[in-house]
């Protein structure tokens, strides 16, 4: 859910190492299309994601949902709505608010989701394992950096960023 920069870094790594199939949730067709080029088997706006998910599992729902969004308190119950019974919810967004006040408690409690927070890499194990799966061609960089500005351009870099449009 959410296909930002770690979001499309995801989609790669999940459909090159391990998962049998790849389901991107992205209200941004642009992004959406990025995540089929990235190795997703699909790519839905949020509005049609339910029902797809709930076909593709034969109504049981994902087995793991990665909340790539942050920033957003809905975002972490429609992963919540995507994930199977004795699911996990891996929330990698970044949240705004201390408290989330609209979090679905009851659902995760009853469908007994596994929800796993993951805040900041540890250099001297993650980095090393990255780098490892690049050198070894394990994972294709190819479409990641999309731009490359000077130092003099900085503020161009990031307005492009946050525009959403390239």
């Amino acid at each position: 859910v959410g296909l930002g920069q770690n979001g499309l870094i995801a989609t790669r790594l999940m459909s090159q190492l391990c998962a049998r199939s790849v389901i991107a949730v992205e209200p941004i067709e642009y992004r959406r299309n990025l995540a089929l080029k990235f190795g997703a088997n699909c790519a839905h706006h949020p509005n049609e994601a339910l029902a797809v998910i709930q076909s593709m599992t034969e109504g049981r729902g994902a087995d793991v949902v990665l909340e790539m969004v942050g920033h957003n308190q809905l975002t972490i119950n429609d992963a919540l709505d995507y994930v199977a019974c004795s699911g996990t919810v891996a929330a990698f967004g970044v949240p705004d608010d201390a408290i989330y006040q609209s979090f679905q408690y009851s659902k995760f409690f009853r469908k007994n989701v596994n929800l796993l927070a993951s805040v900041i890499p540890d250099p001297g194990i993650d980095f090393p394992d990255a780098v490892r799966l690049i050198e070894e061609g394990r994972f294709d960089t190819e479409g990641i950096f999309t731009h490359t500005m000077p130092l003099a351009e900085v503020q161009r870099a990031f307005e492009v960023a946050s525009s959403y449009v390239d």
